[in-house]
């Protein structure tokens, strides 16, 4: 197959375009790839499929060259035929796609097996997600207008050769005469002398709107000249391109071959099992989540993956107030995939995934290496024992099985790994890398007259140069089967008791109660365990089996509730929120968050109150963290983890672990003989 690499695709990936080598359609003439059947109802579409999908709208005249497809995607088949599917039996193939045409928005249904149009409908004042064609045309916008290019000549700046300009989405949108029309306000850069860091002279206080519908710009926003900064490092990140002396190789490697198999989407390794396929909105996708429990594979989560992400920066200016922006509904982690290098992002040994997307004439892509696979030794026991009494000791060794994606967003790299261990855990990781978005402030440092003022929402990272405040908040949608469908999320809550009698005064205990109704958890998180519980299952000693979530570092949107930005990220004013399932609810800020400006996602869902007691039921945990920059993270950011445990409750009889065997090289330390 043909594949095209996406890295550097992308300055302001799904925000603006730099140089941008154009994905070349791969045609079906040529075969370019081979002819690759889905074996899996989960399987992400092919390139055929998404070439059969092209062929059907065009053939039903819903498709011409006029037209962008927006994206191709994999419809889900009823999750109980999913559940009972077994290998070799046939499955239904279907699969949705999106499209624009001179500001409409339609939604099709296509029946890959019939080769036939399901449905076609017109969706009204939405809209859709950004295509790489828009930025690019967004960007060249402002220099053809005589306002814009007016304003750079105040700047000094005639010859926009090295002037980047970066479409902005604009937030919602309450204009109903502007619903139809696709907006981006567009800042730019001075790129010039620019090599790996595009940020370190933003062209500040001027901004265009433009209008995708009429290619025109609408208004061009001037709030006086600010100096450009005097220097930032652009070319190379380090002083003059001097690195400190290279450290001997510390490597993971698999001398004797893989623990790990991946055939297709399908993935095996120690007790996991799991399906994983790339969606182009959501990026990386689990699903059937099993583990192998002396020779039983039981449930744990049905489906897992990335949802929204919500990023709003805390500025008042007019040129950066509207700056809130939902990386994955208006752009789409999984088209902004990079590659994932060997070696550096990834083991050498791990597997590498490819993603097949559509482009915007409804033609088959492959970006290489969006995903990795692999295992590697934490250095830490799965769990040990030294007894002083009779000098024995018992030590295992624990490995951990990784699912890496890294979608880049602008100025954002994002690492997402989804971590198994030989306990039972799942680990869900978030890594914020990349650069810092800057401002052009006027001080040089803190001793300016005007730095109070220039830095009241952001820390001055080098001289006339602002890293600006903000947060962000990741949703993950967990639809959870902890030993089938029937589950209720429960709350461990700790309640102190007074002792009347006794030396002890006080102590807690546990009092779990069920979450009868779907909707956000208002309990603070530290105050109770949240346990997803089978209904129908208990281990050997009579506990109903769960699987408790683990929360990490989550902040909450602080943004006033009627606040726009905020109305449209409900989700993010609360870490954990519970959910009945619905197969066509997955995205936490709704379907098209792009332009929206009412309550939708999880807010307008959970309103219902639907009953999750003994139901199939989904978990919506965020991820959130205030990002206050530091002098530290320039010119490049080092890496910021958070993320949150899926951890076994009762799940097993007992620990999971026992029969991992001892590392090969500390067996005679720790008096074990033989560790066949």
């Amino acid at each position: 197959m043909a594949l095209i690499s996406r890295r550097d695709a992308w300055a302001w990936a799904g925000v603006a375009v730099a140089a941008l080598a154009a994905p070349l359609p791969l045609q079906a003439e040529s075969r370019m790839w081979p002819e690759v059947a889905a074996t899996h109802p989960m399987d992400g579409l092919t390139a055929d499929e998404i070439q059969s999908v092209s062929n059907v709208l065009r053939g039903a005249g819903k498709l011409n060259d006029a037209m962008r497809v927006v994206s191709m995607a994999l419809e889900e088949d009823p999750k109980d035929e999913v559940r009972a599917w077994r290998p070799g039996q046939p499955f239904a193939r279907r699969a949705t796609a999106t499209l624009l045409s001179d500001g409409h928005l339609y939604e099709a249904r296509v029946d890959l097996a019939a080769r036939s149009l399901i449905r076609w409908d017109e969706i009204k004042d939405k809209q859709a997600a950004l295509t790489i064609d828009e930025l690019i045309s967004a960007g060249d916008l402002p220099k053809q207008d005589p306002r814009w290019v007016a304003a750079m000549a105040k700047r000094g700046i005639t010859d926009f050769s090295n002037v980047l300009c970066l479409p902005l989405t604009v937030g919602p949108v309450t204009d109903p005469a502007l619903r139809r029309h696709r907006l981006l306000n567009v800042p730019c850069l001075d790129r010039s002398g620019a090599g790996n860091n595009l940020w370190g002279k933003p062209i500040e206080n001027l901004i265009a709107q433009v209008d995708l519908t009429t290619k025109s710009v609408l208004s061009v926003t001037d709030l006086g000249v600010v100096p450009p900064p005097a220097s930032t490092p652009l070319h190379a990140y380090a002083d003059s391109g001097k690195y400190r002396k290279v450290p001997k190789p510390v490597e993971i490697a698999t001398p004797q071959g893989s623990n790990v198999m991946v055939e297709g989407g399908q993935v095996r390794w120690d007790n996991w099992s799991f399906h994983v396929r790339l969606d182009p909105r959501v990026g990386a996708l689990l699903s059937l989540i099993r583990y192998d429990d002396h020779g039983a594979w039981r449930d744990i989560v049905y489906q897992i993956s990335a949802s929204e992400m919500f990023v709003p920066y805390m500025d008042p200016d007019q040129t950066w107030s509207f700056r809130a922006y939902m990386d994955i509904g208006e752009y789409g982690f999984g088209v902004l995939a990079s590659e994932l290098r060997p070696g550096e992002d990834c083991p050498d040994s791990a597997h590498f995934l490819d993603l097949m997307i559509s482009d915007t004439k409804g033609m088959p892509v492959a970006s290489k290496g969006a995903v990795c696979i692999f295992e590697r030794p934490t250095g830490e026991p799965i769990w040990r024992h030294s007894e002083l009494t009779n000098n024995t000791a018992e030590v295992r060794p624990n490995n951990e099985l990784v699912v890496r994606m890294a979608p880049v967003v602008g100025n954002y790299d994002y690492l997402v790994d989804y971590v198994f261990d030989r306990a039972g855990n799942i680990d869900v990781r978030l890594g914020a890398y990349g650069i810092d978005a800057t401002k052009g402030v006027a001080s040089r440092t803190l001793s300016d007259p005007t730095a109070a003022q220039d830095t009241a929402y952001g820390t001055l990272v080098d001289e006339r140069l602002l890293a600006v405040n903000h947060d962000h908040y990741m949703t993950f949608r967990i639809d959870m089967d902890v030993d089938g469908t029937g589950n209720r999320l429960v709350e461990d809550r700790f309640s102190v008791r007074k002792l009347d009698q006794g030396p002890r005064k006080s102590l807690w205990q546990v009092d779990t109660r069920p979450v009868a109704t779907e909707g956000p958890i208002t309990l603070p998180l530290n105050a109770a365990q949240f346990r997803v519980e089978s209904t129908a299952k208990t281990n050997s000693r009579g506990y109903h089996t769960s699987y408790q979530l683990m929360p990490g570092h989550s902040d909450v949107s602080l943004l006033a509730k009627d606040e726009p930005i905020q109305l449209r990220a409900g989700f993010s004013a609360y870490t954990l929120w519970a959910s009945a399932y619905a197969k066509d609810e997955r995205y936490a800020a709704g379907l098209y968050p792009n332009e929206n400006a009412e309550v939708d996602g999880l807010p307008k869902w959970t309103a219902a109150k639907r009953p999750i007691e003994d139901r199939d039921l989904v978990l919506w945990y965020t991820v959130g963290f205030r990002h206050v920059p530091r002098a530290e993270d320039w010119p490049v950011m080092p890496g910021l983890w958070h993320g949150f445990r899926l951890r076994p409750f009762n799940f097993f009889d007992r620990n999971p672990a026992l029969d991992v065997p001892p590392a090969v090289g500390v067996k005679d330390a720790i008096g074990v003989k033989d560790a066949k």
